[in-house]
C-alpha cells in the first residue's frame, strides 16, 4: 500500500490514507477485472455461450441509456470478447443473467464475502443489484455502476482458479523451529472452489489467450501467466485505478497476484508492468 510513512519517525500530517492497509482495509471500483465474475455466471447458465457471435458497435442503448465500449469490435466470440474487454458483449450477458443471477454469482465468487486473515477482519465488497433490463444492470456486469471489490477477496478467487480449490489467506503459511522443524499448525485453509472444474478450466485457457493476444508474453519473458486487466472510473477528474489481475499456470510456481494502482490509468500498462517486474524478479531470484 502507498503513500507510505516511518512508523518509528511519523510525518507530521501523513497523506490520507498512509495508515490504512488498502488490500485489507478497502474496496475499490473493479472495472473489467469484475468481467471475471460475469463470465463465470455466464459459462454456468448460457448454455450455447462458446457458440455465439456477439455484436459490438462500440455502443449500446439500454431503456434509452447509453452504455459505451472502448473500441467497436463488430462481431466476436466470447474468447474474443474477453480478451478485447468488450463492454456490450459483458452488458449483453449480465443483462440475459439478470440480476438476481449477477449477484449470486458475486457472493457465490466471494466479492460480497466477509473474510478474515488471521483474525483480521476483511472489508467486503458489494454488488448493488440493478433492475432487470436496466443500463445500471449492465454497467455491473462490466465491472461499474456501484461495484466493489476488495484486493484481498480478489486474489482469493484468483488462487481458486489457478488451483480448483480455495486457499484461505493467512499472513504465515508455517512456522518453523530455529533447526527448520514444522510447529504443529493447520497452515493454510483449503476451501471448495465455487465452481467446478471444467469452468475453472475454461476461465484458465481464456486469461492466457488474454495475455498471448492481447497484453504480449513478452512482458512475462517464459512465464504462463494467466491475467485479465480492468480500467476501473474513479471519482471525476481523476484517472482511473488500474487493475491486472492472474496468476502463473505452473505448478513449480503458484502464484496468484493482483495488482492495483490507484489513479494510475491504463490496467494493462500501468498495473500490469508492475505484475511483470515482481513475477519477474521472484523468477530471476532477483
Amino acid at each position: 500500500s502507498s503513500p507510505g510513512d516511518d512508523p518509528e519517525n511519523p510525518s507530521a500530517s501523513p497523506a490520507e490514507g498512509t495508515y490504512l492497509n488498502k488490500c485489507l482495509s478497502s474496496s475499490f471500483t473493479p472495472g473489467s477485472v469484475f468481467k471475471l465474475v460475469t463470465l463465470a455466471a455466464a459459462i454456468d447458465n448460457i448454455p450455447d455461450l462458446f457458440e455465439r457471435s456477439l455484436l459490438c458497435e462500440g455502443s449500446m442503448i439500454v431503456d434509452g441509456a447509453k452504455l459505451t465500449c472502448t473500441g467497436t469490435h463488430g462481431y466476436q466470440t466470447i474468447e474474443q470478447a474477453l480478451a478485447n474487454s468488450c463492454n456490450c458483449a459483458f452488458g449483453q450477458l449480465a443483462l440475459e443473467l439478470g440480476g438476481d443471477t449477477m449477484a449470486e454469482y458475486a457472493e457465490k465468487l466471494g466479492m460480497t464475502a466477509e473474510l478474515s486473515l488471521d483474525g483480521m477482519d476483511v472489508l467486503p465488497g458489494s454488488f448493488t443489484k440493478g433492475e432487470d433490463g436496466s443500463v445500471g444492470l449492465a454497467w455491473s456486469g462490466v465491472g461499474q455502476y456501484d461495484d466493489l471489490v476488495n484486493p484481498c477477496a480478489f486474489l482469493r478467487l484468483l488462487g481458486s482458479l489457478a488451483g480448483g480449490k480455495t486457499a484461505g489467506p493467512r499472513l504465515v503459511y508455517q512456522e518453523t523451529t530455529m533447526h527448520g522443524i514444522p510447529l504443529p499448525g493447520e497452515g493454510a485453509p483449503s476451501l471448495k472452489a465455487p465452481f467446478d472444474a471444467d469452468t475453472c478450466r475454461v476461465l484458465r485457457d481464456m486469461m492466457r489467450n488474454n495475455v498471448q493476444q492481447t497484453y504480449g508474453q513478452s512482458m512475462f519473458g517464459s512465464l504462463a501467466v494467466c491475467a485479465k486487466s480492468g480500467t476501473a472510473e474513479a471519482a471525476p477528474g481523476q484517472s482511473p485505478h488500474a487493475w491486472f489481475a492472474g496468476f502463473v499456470a505452473d505448478e513449480d510456481l503458484p502464484l496468484a497476484f493482483v495488482v492495483l494502482v490507484e489513479n494510475g490509468g491504463s490496467g494493462a500498462e500501468a498495473a500490469g508492468s508492475v505484475a511483470a517486474k515482481v513475477l519477474n524478479a521472484l523468477v530471476n531470484g532477483d
